[in-house]
């Protein structure tokens, strides 16, 4: 098994993260303009206030991402952290490459005094569930949007 590392994003990270992130927009049958991609890239490259971009990454390169989101709370006067995208290479899942992202937040979080890392997922991504059904605990909340 390979040696996976996680670390902040690199602006020699843009060509695999291009790929990356069209490959997980695809998953959730959307899509987004370009300049919307070029400034989710330019807030995590930066990183905007509370924006955290990670990549995991073997001797071949990268194979996966994670943008995070600090925020603060109303339950607590601790931080919480949102992760809204976690994305692995599909020839690369299995291996611990989304588990090593997770952790490398939760790393963070604890070492900042964060209160909790929380994320979602569509309940038909069985791939994603398997690994969060072991590093995170399931909540029955349901969720709504409201489009604006």
């Amino acid at each position: 098994m390979t040696s996976i590392r996680t670390r902040p994003f690199a602006a020699a990270d843009r060509a695999a993260w291009d790929v990356m992130w069209a490959a997980y927009l695809a998953f959730y049958e959307t899509t987004l303009p370009p300049e919307t991609s070029a400034d989710t890239w330019a807030r995590f490259l930066a990183p905007a206030p509370g924006h955290i971009g990670l990549v995991a990454e073997d001797a071949d390169g990268p194979l996966g991402f994670a943008h995070a989101i600090l925020h603060a709370g109303t339950w607590s006067p601790k931080p919480v952290c949102y992760l809204e995208d976690l994305y692995v290479n599909e020839q690369a899942r299995g291996q611990g490459a989304g588990r090593a992202l997770i952790e490398a937040l939760a790393k963070k979080g604890r070492a900042e005094g964060w209160l909790r890392l929380y994320w979602q997922t569509d309940t038909g991504n069985a791939t994603a569930r398997r690994l969060y059904d072991k590093v995170g605990k399931a909540r029955n909340w349901v969720r709504y949007d409201l489009d604006l």
